[in-house]
């Protein structure tokens, strides 16, 4: 059996805990850099598709080694992300002990969003540890059902796996799916989804940094039908090793009367939020699907000579 078939897989997440809670925090977190510094030389598709994503969201004057080392900060975030989030039980958040913190009046106003009856679409960029934020979220007593792609990677579903176990309701996206998340939000139910990775090429293309890309309206849809708050929120690694959850205000979806123009303009006003969350941390941005049609950047080759 092959590596990645291994650890991505809901055995490869069990081991990925014992190992992460065994281990200390620094050892994890020096492997993670390791790993990051041997994709960036070895310079495969992943790392390319970063570097590519990441060159419509960093300054147009970026040269080409500043955007090689905004790539390999990525992969070192994207280890460190799930060393954590294995490390975190749902205990952890219960008792206080998540490395997570919060600026009290952002989540109070959040919070009166969740719970006032009205129903919110949290939507949020792959941005550092959206998925510790969302099992914190959930260890405060909201119960969330979180939209996942419709067709998962065996890598998707042992992700699906441990949210299940950490206390989300799971539902990949589907006709039955759809219909549960819009009846949990017209009873004032949460509902969660990302929307910066494309996963359809028949989405219409909106601006997103500037640039065409295709992606998904659905969090504005459901919206729309059931009246729900859009909420967009973020989890950051800080210098001190501590996950802060930004969270913007709620929106309320602007209405004119014409059902495409209305999902237009409100996928580009939310997208306006998600950009804001993803400048707070571009090396966080963890997407590792191409975002964007036609690439920004070229990838050079390899050089020579192994890591050190």
């Amino acid at each position: 059996m092959k590596a990645q078939k291994v650890f991505g897989s809901a055995t490869g997440m069990m081991l990925g805990i014992a190992i992460a809670r065994m281990t200390p925090k620094r050892f994890g977190y020096w492997l993670a850099a390791r790993i990051a510094q041997l994709m960036a030389w070895r310079r495969n598709e992943l790392f390319c598709t970063l570097r590519t994503n990441l060159a419509h969201v960093l300054p147009d004057d970026i040269d080409a080694q500043a955007l090689d080392a905004a790539a390999e900060r990525v992969i070192y975030h994207a280890g460190v992300s799930y060393y954590d989030l294995f490390r975190v039980g749902v205990d952890d958040h219960i008792a206080g002990r998540a490395p997570i913190r919060y600026d009290p009046v952002e989540w109070e106003r959040t919070i009166a969003a969740l719970t006032d009856g009205r129903g919110t679409v949290l939507v949020g960029p792959h941005v550092g540890n959206f998925d510790l934020a969302a099992q914190w979220i959930a260890a405060q007593g909201i119960e969330i059902q979180a939209l996942s792609l419709a067709d998962p990677t065996t890598g998707n579903r042992a992700q699906n796996w441990l949210r299940r176990r950490r206390g989300m309701i799971v539902t990949p996206i589907s006709v039955t799916a759809l219909r549960m998340a819009m009846e949990r939000l017209r009873k004032g139910g949460v509902v969660l989804t990302g929307v910066d990775r494309p996963v359809s090429p028949h989405d219409e293309p909106v601006l997103f940094f500037d640039a065409p890309a295709r992606l998904p309206d659905g969090h504005v849809r459901l919206a729309l039908q059931t009246d729900a708050w859009v909420v967009a929120a973020s989890c950051v690694l800080e210098p001190d090793g501590c996950w802060v959850l930004h969270m913007a205000p709620p929106l309320e979806m602007e209405r004119t009367g014409k059902r495409d123009a209305d999902i237009r303009h409100n996928v580009r006003r939310v997208l306006e939020v998600i950009e804001a969350l993803i400048r707070l941390a571009p090396d966080q941005w963890m997407m590792f699907e191409p975002v964007w049609e036609y690439p920004a950047r070229n990838c050079p080759h390899r050089v020579r000579g192994m890591p050190r």
